[in-house]
């Protein structure tokens, strides 16, 4: 016989249930953790020749508790298990698939270089009701429709950065293909800030939340002489390997130097659209004003709109006025912009001002750049002239010069969009200094191009990984660092320091370093003869100078 006895209610404890959050970060961690496995996978298999030398190279340079500076340093990291001879064979006699790589790349990043925080930062600023649009658009031409769309389409349309960097070997007479190539970190006199390597470009996705990260998909080497065509192919390229990713035309961003008419020449036709800053001083016309019973040709330019300020107009008048052979009438203003855009009191610009130009064209020449050949058969070019104005910049200074943007693609975009689309652009800038400064993008001196191709790529990935890391790395601070801000992913250097700790939980596809006996070496009496040496454009060979007590006649004693 069994009794019950009660129990009293100061006993009574209740179990609490589970937290959803802790399951929730459980399965986002696991998810992101097979991601990077998979992604760390397909890598090696794009690893054709050395495979296991390059992957275990490229985990050196992640793992790497420093600033990569030297290239043999990398050997001494417990990752690469090898020695320093196999790291110079693998960039020497390694081989990537580069079409492989890049569309590796463009299919797992621009996902997700919007991480969690990005994401809940667009929830709040995405205003547009998809049911409501589709109602307005129902009783529109197919064709009116999807322009409407389009333009609706901006937080889920992707949007690309591209733009160059310098890898300079000024001292490299033994490396070919060198050119004179811009480098910002060149201290020569003059503003040319050239100096002798390789140009490579990259194609970076970038995020709309404001951050150090951008998603480098693609890169190539590029020469001054064939860079539009280049340019014009890499973004070709990526807009045929991202296969309908993302919601709308993407949008390509390009820095002053780029040819805004070319560019929208050569995509015209492709779903993408493309923002190019111009070069002050520059020129586009509006259509010609036509009307029934005018007779004569019909015109091709109508009023003229010239990227120029009103004090340059101002002072291009006083010196018509002054000088009797200059120009004998003042440069007339800019008519009225068909768009104007007012932002007061922004946290870090002030006010914003923004005008637009809408179907504007620039004067296409057939004799010169991107369109020589093509004569008096020039298409004419539309598109949206922009012109942003600010009361200060971030740091305090006040702005030295206006922003000049031309716009183009299959459907108007708003100036809200446009401007802050450009600022955004500098996130591919902080990338450039992750890549050089931490992980040795031009550290290695290596002597042809091929060389630095497969280096460059290697860094290109070793930096994929971190973005991909970047859910599953602890925030191991120094003392004197600051926490992150609220709602702001932690920075790739940070990553970085704790990608060691991740890489156990990934493993590696790379085979463990079979044991071998050093090479015979050169053979006894074999001379290689000295490098071929290989002038910069312009430039000559020097001959070394004989030494005449040694040649010719005989030496007398």
């Amino acid at each position: 016989m069994t009794a019950t006895l009660p129990c009293p209610e100061w006993l009574r404890q209740t179990v609490p249930g589970p937290d959803p959050a802790v399951f929730t970060g459980a399965i986002a961690r696991y998810r992101a953790l097979e991601g990077l496995r998979e992604f760390r996978s397909r890598l090696y298999e794009c690893l054709t020749a050395r495979p296991d030398a390059l992957f275990e190279l490229c985990d050196a340079v992640l793992c790497a508790d420093h600033a990569v500076t030297s290239l043999v340093a990398l050997c001494l990291e417990p990752e690469f298990r090898r020695g320093h001879g196999a790291l110079y064979g693998a960039l020497a006699g390694g081989r990537i698939d580069d079409e492989r790589l890049s569309a590796l790349l463009a299919e797992t990043l621009p996902q997700a270089v919007d991480g969690p925080e990005a994401r809940d930062w667009i929830a709040e600023h995405d205003m547009i009701d998809r049911g409501l649009l589709e109602k307005a658009v129902a009783g529109l031409p197919a064709r009116d429709a999807a322009r409407v769309r389009e333009s609706c389409a901006r937080w889920t349309r992707l949007r690309f950065a591209v733009d160059a960097t310098a890898y300079p070997r000024p001292a490299a007479e033994c490396s070919p293909g060198r050119e004179h190539v811009h480098n910002g970190a060149c201290h020569c006199k003059g503003s040319s800030k050239t100096a002798p390597g390789w140009e490579y470009q990259f194609t970076a996705a970038i995020g709309h939340l404001r951050t150090a990260w951008a998603a480098l998909i693609d890169v190539a080497r590029t020469t001054p002489a064939t860079r539009t065509g280049q340019t014009i192919a890499q973004v070709r390229n990526v807009l045929r390997r991202l296969r309908g990713a993302g919601k709308g035309a993407p949008l390509f961003i390009f820095d002053a130097g780029y040819s805004a008419a070319a560019l929208t020449d050569g995509l015209s036709g492709y779903p993408a659209h493309i923002l190019v800053r111009l070069a002050a001083g520059s020129v586009f016309y509006a259509d010609a004003l036509r009307w029934p019973g005018k007779n004569g040709r019909p015109g091709r330019k109508g009023a003229q709109v010239r990227c120029l300020k009103q004090e340059d107009f101002a002072a291009a008048a006083a010196a018509a006025g002054r000088e009797p052979r200059g120009r004998k009438k003042p440069l007339p203003p800019n008519p009225e912009p068909d768009e104007e855009l007012l932002l007061p009191d922004t946290p870090l610009y002030g006010t914003v001002r923004a005008e637009a130009w809408r179907d504007v064209h620039p004067q296409l020449h057939g004799d010169r750049g991107w369109f020589a050949g093509r004569g008096q058969d020039l298409p004419v070019l539309r598109g949206t002239l922009l012109h942003v104005t600010v009361d200060r910049l971030p740091d305090g200074r006040d702005p030295q010069r206006a922003m000049w943007l031309w716009h183009a693609g299959p459907a108007p975009l708003s100036l809200d969009e446009l401007w802050r689309a450009y600022l955004a652009r500098f996130d591919i800038e902080h990338a450039f200094k992750t890549l050089k400064r931490a992980l040795g993008l031009t550290a290695p001196k290596v002597r042809t191009p091929q060389q630095a191709g497969r280096w460059v790529r290697l860094v290109m990935a070793a930096h994929a990984q971190l973005l991909l890391a970047r859910p599953l790395a602890a925030d191991l601070r120094r003392p004197w660092e600051k926490h992150p801000a609220p709602g702001r992913p932690l920075t790739p250097g940070r990553v970085r320091r704790g990608f060691r700790d991740i890489r156990p939980d990934l493993g590696t596809p790379a085979h463990v370093a079979k044991p071998s006996r050093p090479g015979p070496g050169r053979p006894k009496g074999a001379l290689s003869g000295p490098a071929p040496r290989y002038p910069m454009p312009g430039e000559t060979i020097k001959t070394p100078k004989t030494d005449r007590a040694t040649s010719g006649q005989e030496v007398k004693t």
